[in-house]
């Protein structure tokens, strides 16, 4: 029975290790294929082609590897995007490309935060602009935020069958309070600042009045800027909001839209306009084909932040990496100025205090500015308030300056179910933190200190920042969130705008006449990628996707498990969908 036995546990141990190693080798022969395969071949621009760009799918702010999304497309994935990144440049090789004629736009569901909207309505108004050429853009349906990004198109049409959404703008916040007591868990929270709203989905069945106040003004903003940006287009006079989707042929008649055609019928329309026949070229192989001749020698370097700081998560900071690029950077003597291109609503606040101060440093040897994104707020904003120059778009969330730190007590749901703890101790708070308990009178006087400390590091950073004292900022801090546009009247940002500007305010700074512009971190080949994405929540990604705009949720509640330490965190995000 023994030697049975034996043979067994050999058999079923050298099967599980045949299976790993055969499974790991057809992932990496798999990987190898879909990295051959995507290979594409040199592409040649035709003359008279319009660049076409798919806007559809999530905004992001920069492209995987091509090889990453062919593996991600045989995985069965929709990885339907916008890559800001591959879009500027695209769109400004398109605009001196002799071969390009303009720019056609299929808007699809579009899901991005109002400043992407803006980055990208900035990027287009910047083309017709500097080269002449029109933009034309077509949709099934138009929803808000893909009008909003098209709407100075030189021609807009709509499906005769499709809708417009300009339903307005409508924030939510989900609340776990009334879950959590159900299930005998209490969140013992400490914070600093009214505003501070990022405990509230833990401590709440609804908002307090300080957080619906900065709710509401921040929706009525970010409305009226996209009515502000419509010009003198009939969306000012819906600029209430009060339906939820205008017909096609009302759409028409209220000069939303300059035409309505059937999708089949839209090359046929270009063919008319443009006096040719048109060719198309997707703008992530225009942007492949068409290399950059830069000759010049020095450097303007752009160092993307992105993500919850130190959050733990696929697409997190980590502010380690961040600090590391910072000093690499200040230390390189080709690289004659940075932007930092930060878009994070916040995370650990030792984290942000360490990106603080290697940004200092950086800006002693060379010109710093900060390029924010849809996000810079609490900690995001943190990192940022070192800054020579800050750059936001109108609306961009920023501010956020306060901090909170949480833990879970979960003693009346371990006794429902039975489960009791007992041990020893060699100090008074030894245990502290544990879930087993709350904390004591001491214990909370002593962590409400250090939350108290650290907001007065947190505003310290950002007197020294902005040139401000302690009691200006205390006056706008309180862990409000602003917008953009609010931000500068406040002083927390000197001008509005989006990446290329703050890389134009770098070069001035420096005194640069000519520069190339170099991205950082360098992007990671495929295989790297691919190593990552095994080690990596595959999972969640898959999750993410699949969910779409619902996705938000998901990460949030990931995000909330994730969370060590004291926090500089903004409570929400927005999505103009």
């Amino acid at each position: 029975m023994k030697e049975f036995l034996k043979m067994t546990a050999a058999t079923v141990v050298g099967f599980l290790i045949v299976t790993v190693i055969s499974s790991f080798l057809s992932m990496v022969i798999f990987a190898a294929f879909i990295a051959s395969a995507s290979t594409s071949k040199p592409v040649k621009v035709q003359e008279g082609s319009l660049m076409k760009i798919n806007l559809s799918g999530a905004v992001v702010e920069r492209s995987e590897s091509d090889e990453m999304e062919a593996l991600m497309r045989a995985m069965g994935e929709d990885v339907s995007s916008v890559s800001l990144d591959d879009l500027r440049s695209a769109i400004d090789k398109a605009a001196s490309a002799d071969e390009i004629i303009g720019i056609y736009i299929e808007c699809g569901a579009l899901s991005a935060s109002p400043a992407s909207v803006q980055e990208i309505r900035g990027m287009l108004k910047e083309f017709r602009e500097e080269s002449g050429k029109p933009v034309y853009a077509y949709a099934d349906n138009f929803t808000q935020g893909a009008y909003w990004a098209v709407a100075d198109a030189d021609a807009i049409w709509l499906n005769p069958h499709g809708l417009l959404s300009l339903s307005g703008i409508t924030m939510q916040t989900m609340f776990f309070e009334k879950a959590l007591s159900n299930l005998g868990i209490e969140m013992q929270v400490f914070k600093v600042g009214t505003f501070k709203s990022a405990v509230e989905p833990y401590t709440r069945n609804s908002m307090s009045d300080a957080n619906r106040e900065q709710m509401q003004l921040i929706a009525d903003n970010i409305w009226a800027q996209m009515v502000s940006d419509a010009g003198n287009r009939p969306m000012q006079r819906t600029a209430d909001g009060s339906g939820i989707a205008t017909p096609a042929r009302q759409a028409l008649a209220d000069g939303f839209v300059h035409g309505l055609l059937y999708r089949q019928d839209v090359e046929e329309r270009l063919d008319s306009l443009t006096g040719r026949d048109v060719k198309f070229i997707g703008y992530r192989k225009f942007n492949r084909a068409v290399e950059n001749v830069v000759t010049a020698a020095n450097t303007v370097a752009v160092l993307y932040a992105t993500g919850a700081i130190d959050g733990g998560q696929q697409g997190d900071m980590d502010s380690e990496k961040i600090v590391k690029e910072l000093n690499r950077l200040a230390d390189n003597d080709k690289v004659k100025a940075v932007v930092l291109r930060v878009n994070s609503p916040g995370g650990s606040a030792f984290g942000s205090e360490q990106m603080w101060y290697a940004a200092k440093r950086l800006r002693e040897k060379k010109p710093l500015v900060v390029s924010m994104g849809d996000y810079a707020a609490s900690g995001g904003y943190y990192m940022s308030c070192m800054a020579d120059t800050i750059v936001a778009q109108p609306t961009t969330l920023t501010g956020s300056i306060g901090i909170f730190g949480m833990f879970p007590c979960a003693e009346r749901l371990l006794d429902k179910i039975g489960v009791s703890f007992d041990g020893v101790k060699t100090a008074e708070h030894a245990d502290f933190g544990l879930i087993s308990r709350p904390v004591t009178e001491s214990e909370r006087a002593i962590m409400q200190k250090h939350i108290n400390d650290g907001y007065e590091l947190f505003v310290s950073r950002c007197a020294e920042g902005r040139g401000m004292t302690a009691d200006e900022i205390k006056a706008i801090a309180e862990g409000r969130v602003w917008t953009g546009a609010d931000a500068l009247r406040l002083g927390l940002v000197d001008e509005l705008g989006g990446l290329d500007r703050a890389i134009e305010i770098a070069g001035e700074m420096a005194s640069l006449a000519n520069y190339r512009v170099a991205e950082y971190p360098k992007k990671k080949d495929f295989m790297t990628q691919f190593m990552e994405t095994l080690n990596s929540d595959i999972e969640a990604r898959i999750l993410s996707r699949r969910l779409g705009t619902s996705a938000v949720w998901y990460d949030a509640l990931r995000r909330a498990q994730s969370m060590q330490g004291v926090q500089a965190l903004m409570p929400y995000m927005i999505i103009a969908d």
